[in-house]
């Protein structure tokens, strides 16, 4: 019995050893971290030894007093010999040193082994933070935290760099890519940002103080990739000014007005617009092929680019030649039946059907609309077209007569106006599903309206379907 006693207690002394043991280990460990984990972020930075020229840029761009803050942050700070070769001008720049720190900078803690992003900066701008890498540097001493986030060391600063838009308005080099671009601009009043002054006592409409309201915004970033919109990446193909002339003159013939600036205007923004997509590709990942927003084809012959830039959202590639098949830059264009601009003055609502049904050619579905038995002669259904090049077309249609064996109807398409025959009338075939071929015709010249009509039969019957019009959509393809 005393055996065991003795056992026991000398179990119990072992075990209470072992705790008091693991306990020094702990405080040591706590006294260790509690100092580094005390400071805010500037603190912290500035007593790494290896960070001192960093320390100094925050300082002299403000950045420490916002990193001493009690908000989040995460800094990549770049060691000192890494900022040696940093260019004395943009340290002696308050706009340009601003802008280079805040780079640097990102507002809550990124830690490493997170998830791989597109960080928001503080200068507004993003970089790519993934494993062991901040954009092009190599994170060295990682995770290093203060009271109010962390830091990692990098061993090389990053440069704060122009987004796409940002470089085409800032380049000298390639002067007609950038005109095109930059004759978009047009001014925009934004009435939410200004102040209500009085009311105009005829219209009852307001009268504005503009003076905070007026901004110049760019058709090319709102219709086609606004690529000034650092949160998303872009590639942008630039065209030297000998590429652009030649891609110029193949399209500026289908563009043509009374007005030379109408017509450079409108060649212009067509050729441009198919020269921005979304996404980052570098000159090594571009295939041979691209797909605008618009559906057209980028033909990438990669022996052509003679320059590639990273920018803050993606890359622009400057090339002397993207040869543009016409073909895809003007596609042919289809005008649904069911979607009328308008009709005949005379009501007939009550006999109009929007229909839809299978082309049991294809086993795809269609919509269509069809007129029936409405009395009225020469009764005409009107489409208006918007932005029509100068060219010649082959006109088709399709127009699905599946009501009636006989009689069967007439119809035809007016190209312009109501008394134009440069078509000739067509029978509605029974149970036709296939394009049938209306013939040619030319638009002189560009037109931004441009008025179609589906003419229905010359007789007023209101009986027997004689006075029937049917229509699944119109194409016009070019005829070059």
């Amino acid at each position: 019995m005393c055996k065991k006693r003795y056992s026991l207690c000398l179990l119990l002394l072992i075990a209470a050893g072992y705790i008091v043991g693991c306990n020094k280990k702990w405080d040591n460990h706590n006294a260790i971290t509690d100092p580094s984990i005390s400071n805010n972020l500037y603190q912290a930075i500035k007593k790494n030894d290896n960070l001192t020229k960093f320390s100094d840029l925050l300082v002299k761009s403000g950045y420490d007093k916002i990193i001493a803050a009690s908000k989040s942050y995460t800094v990549w700070a770049p060691t000192n010999l890494a900022l040696a070769s940093l260019d004395p001008a943009i340290v002696n720049d308050s706009a340009k040193l601003k802008a280079f720190v805040g780079n640097h900078i990102a507002n809550l803690t990124y830690p490493t082994g997170g998830v791989d992003q597109r960080v928001p900066m503080l200068n507004g701008k993003y970089n790519l933070f993934e494993g062991s890498k901040f954009d092009s540097a190599n994170i060295v001493s990682a995770n290093n935290y203060a009271i109010n986030g962390v830091y990692h060391v990098i061993d090389k600063f990053i440069p704060r760099r122009d987004n796409c838009w940002e470089f085409v308005n800032n380049t000298t080099d390639y002067p007609l890519f950038k005109t095109a671009l930059t004759n978009l601009n047009y001014t925009f009043f934004d009435s939410t940002k200004a102040t209500q002054i009085a009311t105009d006592r005829l219209t009852g409409n307001p009268v504005w103080d503009s003076t905070n309201a007026i901004f110049i915004r760019n058709s090319f970033l709102d219709k086609v990739q606004n690529i000034s919109d650092e949160s998303n990446e872009y590639t942008l193909i630039v065209l030297t000014d000998g590429a652009f002339t030649h891609e110029y003159n193949k399209l500026s013939p289908w563009f043509a007005t009374n007005n030379p600036d109408s017509t450079m205007s409108l060649a212009s923004y067509s050729l441009i617009k198919d020269l921005a997509i979304k996404g980052s590709y570098t000159a090594a990942q571009l295939p041979d092929t691209l797909l605008s927003s618009f559906g057209v084809k980028i033909p990438i012959d990669k022996s052509k680019i003679i320059a590639s830039y990273k920018t803050s959202n993606g890359y622009v590639h400057v090339m002397s030649q993207v040869d543009f098949n016409l073909t895809d830059k003007f596609p042919p264009i289809i005008i649904q039946g069911e979607n009328p601009t308008s009709f005949a003055t005379t009501d007939r609502g009550f006999y109009t059907y929007y229909r839809e049904g299978t082309n049991p050619n294809t086993g795809l579905v269609f919509y269509d609309i069809l007129m029936q038995n409405y009395g009225y002669s020469n009764y005409y259904i009107k489409y208006i077209l918007n932005a029509i090049p100068a060219m010649r077309y082959n006109a088709s249609w399709v127009a699905i007569n599946d009501v009636q064996k006989t009689p069967l109807w007439t119809q035809r398409l007016a190209i312009g106006n109501l008394q134009d025959t440069t078509l000739p009338a067509q029978i509605v075939a029974y149970k036709n599903y296939n394009e049938v071929a209306l013939g040619k015709f030319e638009v002189l010249s560009y037109r931004s309206k441009f008025s179609l009509y589906v003419i229905g039969p010359s007789g007023s019957s209101t009986t027997g379907g004689n006075n029937s019009i049917s229509l699944d959509y119109i194409k016009l393809t070019p005829a070059f």
